[in-house]
């Protein structure tokens, strides 16, 4: 640029756009740094805005939290949960549902690692228990419009509670993820998924 020059004007972004970006610099601080390094400050340098942006836009480091776990659970949610079970028994459903799970842990193992840091961090950040439930909550949803897809399907299949099982699919499911990230076992990995889904058999 020209000594003469004057510095191109910043764009305006709209509330929407601006929380959008705050997050995604906010997103990329936990990756790089952990979510002891995510605060106020080190997302406004992240994303070129004065700590004022910041405040403006979330308040808190609190709802900052609980924006970020809320919009990144979704994702996980959709990318993990998003296909139906197909498999004729339970057992070989939720089988291959922990299959696809571990898949998208495998895909992408900082994400999943940085997504149990927010957890862990909106769980101690002060806010209200119904922020720290938010991962849980949406796939505790999508695994029961799974399950009751599933048994639309299939008259002959009874799923008693469908809450319960969805609560147990989805504890199972996270039970392997940690095991796997602590891990890295792939040769034992099928083993492993086969005898946690044996507990899903019908008599």
């Amino acid at each position: 640029m020209a000594v003469n020059e004057a510095p191109s004007p910043r764009a305006y972004l709209g509330v929407d756009d601006r929380r959008r970006q705050l997050l995604d610099a906010a997103w990329e601080v936990i990756r790089d740094g952990g979510a002891t390094a995510l605060s106020l400050r080190t997302v406004a340098q992240r994303a070129g805005v004065a700590h004022r942006v910041v405040t403006y836009a979330f308040g808190t480091k609190s709802t900052l939290v609980a924006a970020l776990l809320e919009r990144e659970s979704a994702r996980a949610v959709e990318a993990a949960w998003a296909a139906p079970l197909a498999e004729e028994t339970l057992e070989s459903a939720v089988a291959a549902a922990l299959r696809a799970y571990l898949d998208d842990v495998r895909a992408d193992p900082r994400r999943h690692e940085c997504l149990a840091e927010l957890t862990i961090l909106a769980r101690s950040s002060g806010e209200p228990a119904d922020a720290a439930a938010i991962e849980s909550a949406a796939a505790l949803t999508e695994i029961g419009a799974r399950l009751e897809a599933w048994q639309s399907a299939r008259p002959a299949a009874s799923v008693r509670d469908i809450d319960v099982v969805a609560a147990a699919i989805l504890a199972t499911a996270d039970g392997l993820a940690q095991w796997w990230l602590a891990t890295r076992d792939d040769a034992h990995a099928d083993a492993v998924i086969a005898v946690l889904a044996r507990a899903f058999a019908t008599p």
